[in-house]
């Protein structure tokens, strides 16, 4: 993906590679942070149901005595402690797309030197801040641009959420911190990318009807892909026309997202009513 946005549309620069990445990496992977996300309200709510029991049981008995009350409490509601670990699936999931990134944007040589935007070097720490009253002493930013949108998120997303729940997440955002503090400028802009479709995820999931969201992420797209056929049609010498076509039909499939999904809906229902039918029709023979 990084390739073929840097090789295909290298107007765009790095950067753009790199929003790329992003992009992909977190419309893909989208339903399996939903499915994390309906299982980690569900352990949060059981845990809220049985919170008060399990509080009287623990300060009532001790030792075996209390692991076997506790073992029949959580087998008459159907629940394991090993469930806990359902409040993780997150960070699970992001694990290895961290490593991913991690791996090939720290080994990038494209990266190395190539200067954009505000960023001098994308393969070396920003260091965007100097104090001189400090001796000189140069700060990087992002990682810390990276931590506040990470708290903002959290906060959303643990809303409701146990004290340990809130603490795992705030603690866990303070190790990316550390982690990612003096690594490349490249690879802290790609994961604030993912921290802000995470935040922006998460507030959508709190709204009483993110079917708008959904609307308003749609006509931005269609507005932004029309705005970009219009400038390369006004500066032609920007894209080759090869590109131009392939902008051209992402324009196209992208305005047209409606129709099809509705007309997918039509053939997937008649597909299903056949299916019934010939079983139908082969159960009475």
């Amino acid at each position: 993906i990084f390739c073929f946005v840097f090789f295909n549309f290298n107007s765009f620069g790095v950067l753009g590679a790199i929003i790329g990445i992003s992009l992909a990496v977190n419309i893909l992977a989208l339903p399996l942070y939903l499915k994390a996300d309906e299982l980690q309200l569900a352990e949060r709510k059981t845990q809220q149901k049985m919170e008060d029991r399990v509080n009287r049981i623990k300060k009532a008995f001790r030792g075996d005595e209390q692991f076997m009350m506790l073992s029949e409490y959580y087998k008459r509601n159907d629940y394991h402690p090993l469930y806990a670990v359902r409040s993780a699936l997150s960070i699970m999931i992001e694990i290895p797309f961290f490593i991913a990134a991690y791996q090939f944007l720290s080994h990038c040589s494209i990266l190395e030197g190539y200067g954009q935007w505000i960023f001098e070097d994308l393969s070396k720490p920003d260091g965007l801040l100097t104090l001189p009253f400090a001796g000189g002493i140069t700060i990087n930013v992002l990682p810390i641009l990276m931590t506040l949108i990470n708290f903002v998120s959290t906060a959303v997303y643990t809303k409701g959420a146990p004290l340990r729940e809130k603490a795992q997440a705030y603690i866990l955002a303070l190790v990316f911190l550390v982690i990612l503090y003096a690594s490349p400028c490249g690879l802290v802009f790609y994961w604030i990318l993912n921290n802000l479709f995470s935040m922006f995820k998460n507030v959508v999931m709190q709204m009483k009807k993110p079917v708008y969201a959904i609307y308003v992420i749609y006509a931005l797209g269609v507005i932004m892909l029309i705005g970009m056929n219009v400038f390369f049609a006004v500066h032609p010498e920007r894209l080759a026309a090869t590109k131009k076509v392939v902008l051209v039909w992402l324009t196209i499939i992208w305005t047209l997202l409606p129709a099809l999904k509705i007309a997918l809906t039509k053939i997937t229902g008649l597909i299903q009513k056949i299916c019934m039918g010939t079983a139908k029709g082969a159960g009475k023979t």
